[in-house]
Formats: structure tokens, sequence, C-alpha cells
């Protein structure tokens, strides 16, 4: 059984169970950071640039390889970072099978400096669980800023369900394994953030809402990435054509609509253009479906759909839900 809790986009304190307020001067503290960018290798460094600085101006930003990356070069209270994350956790259920958790996401968050030093201290440098130990309480000692989560490709899922957490830190830094990893992509989940935090607003992913430029939609294409015509079965652990099928579904959309390579939504938005397109994410039986403004990043539509393990792709009914907001949002 493979199952996991968390969102496409959260930003706060906390990204599982209930939302809650940031503390009192975190987003200060956090403003007054120099932001440590350590990402992907998939994208070359002149893109990454474009893309942050088309993006991010929150707080000062470096980006640095995760070869040359030692957080222990950064407990100064200075610094803030945003790299990417993944773990594997399996839990014995009581029927007797077995609980898969996958967690893979870019974290921004700060560092409790004074009191990671303090536990560092206390560890022993010639112990052999050293490394595990200081692992643990620089994790311990982190300050949630905020995440973006990763959709995972399905050639993938095997390799993570299977790996240990290091071997899963490897390939999601070194191969194009998700879906919504791309430049473009990447700069409107960046804007997202960026902005949000500016106007110190948290985000909670578990949400339902619209805006009202959904209106908009009316007259307006909605481009579909063409990663949406793959199915998956959670049973099989496999995933196969799905195009007939979700032309079908569609078919419901009372608008104009087109799919379009991601590669080619992916140039068009880092070119600055303005354009509506569906993000579907899924986490196993978990969907959050959105509708991304290219030019601004702006969520302006989300839908937050908890399933069953036999609904992991878009149906009918959640295009339907689109409809019918696209049409309250007219009459507002």
């Amino acid at each position: 059984m493979l199952s996991t809790v968390f969102a496409q986009v959260s930003i706060g304190p906390r990204h599982v169970g209930k939302s809650k307020n940031f503390p009192k001067g975190r987003l200060d503290k956090f403003k007054g950071t120099e932001t440590i960018f350590v990402l992907s290798d998939i994208i070359d460094t002149a893109t990454y640039e474009k893309i942050l600085s088309d993006s991010w101006d929150i707080t000062p930003y470096k980006l640095v390889s995760r070869d040359d990356f030692n957080i222990l070069e950064y407990i100064d209270g200075n610094h803030s970072f945003a790299n990417l994350e993944g773990l594997h956790k399996q839990k014995q259920m009581k029927s007797g099978g077995v609980a898969h958790y996958i967690y893979i996401y870019i974290k921004f968050y700060m560092l409790d400096t004074a009191s990671l030093k303090k536990d560092i201290s206390k560890l022993n440098k010639d112990s052999k669980k050293y490394i595990k130990k200081l692992n643990r309480v620089i994790s311990s000692n982190k300050e949630n800023i905020a995440r973006v989560d990763l959709f995972p490709k399905d050639t993938f899922l095997p390799t993570a369900l299977t790996s240990e957490t290091s071997v899963i830190m490897d390939t999601i830094y070194s191969k194009d394994v998700f879906y919504n990893y791309k430049s473009g992509f990447l700069k409107n989940y960046f804007q997202k953030v960026n902005n949000q935090l500016k106007d110190g607003e948290e985000y909670w992913m578990y949400e339902n809402d619209y805006l009202p430029e959904l209106k908009k939609l009316a007259n307006n294409t909605l481009f579909i990435p063409n990663y949406h015509l793959i199915k998956f079965n959670p049973w099989k652990m496999k995933a196969s054509d799905n195009k007939e099928e979700f032309e079908e579904v569609l078919e419901n959309y009372d608008h104009k609509f087109q799919f379009q390579d991601e590669n080619e939504i992916d140039k068009r938005i880092l070119a600055g253009e303005e354009f509506y397109y569906l993000r579907f994410v899924r986490v196993n039986s978990q969907k959050f479906i959105h509708i991304v403004n290219s030019k601004t990043g702006e969520i302006i539509y989300r839908n937050y759909v908890a399933g069953m393990l036999s609904s992991y792709n878009l149906k009918s009914r959640h295009i339907n839900d689109i409809n019918s907001k696209i049409k309250k949002a007219l009459k507002k």
C-alpha cells in the first residue's frame, strides 16, 4: 500500500495536520537572511539564475551545488535554505500489510542556530553514529517556511519504494524523475511562495477555492500538459497511455482547452507569456488540482481531493467542478 500526506504548495510553519500561523517574528527573521538554493542538477545554473531573477526578491539568494553544500558553513543565523528533500518510510498496519510513505519536496526553512549549536556541542564526533545524529539534530532545529511537493514520475515510484533514503536523494538530485520539476513550473512555484511571504500570509493547501480571475477562462484557452494523459494503476504500479479516456473526460469542460507538451509550456512560462494551465499533482490517492496564471504564478483555482486508491487520475467530476466555479466567478 502506498500512502502519504502532503500538499502541492504549503506556506507556513506546519505542512501537515492543522494549519498554523507563523510564530511572531519568523517572517521578519526570514526576510533578513540570504537564501541558499540547493537544487537538482538536471537544470543548468544559467537557467536557475533566470528563474530566480524573475521570481524571487523577498531575500538575497545564492545557488550552491549539492556537492559543494555543507549546511554547517551556514549556521551563523544569517541564512535560510531551499533544497530538495526525500525519504521513504514504512509502517506496519494492523491488517498485516505495509504502508509506504514517500516524501519528496523542495523545502524552504531556517535554522534555530542557537539551539542547533548547543545540540551539536553535545555530540561525540568520534562516534560511528555521529553523522546520523548530526543529521537528526539539524532536522529537529529546522524552522519551516514553505514547501513545494514534487510529483514523481510513475517510472520512479518503484525505485523510491525499494530504496534507502540516500539512494532516493542521489536520484532526485541527478535525474529527471518528476512531472512538475520543470524550469517554468519552478518559476511559478517560486513566484507563489515569494509573493505569499511578501504579503505575510500563510497558504494552506488542503483548501478548495478560486479567485475572481477564474472567469477569464470563459474566453481563454486552458492548456493541459501532456503528462495528464498518463494513467497510473496503483495495484500494478504501472502507467499506461490514457489519451483517449482523458480526452473523453475533458469533453465535459465547457470552454476551450488544448493539450500541449510540458516542455513547450515550460518555454512559454520562461518567456513571460500569459496564459492559463492545469497543474495536477497526485500524491497517491490524494489529488491537488490547480489552474495557474503562467505570468504571475498565481493559483486562480485549487481543488484538494482525497480519494480511495482506485481514484488516482482526474475524473469528469473534477472537470465539472471547474465548470461550476467558472460559472460562479462570472456571476460575481
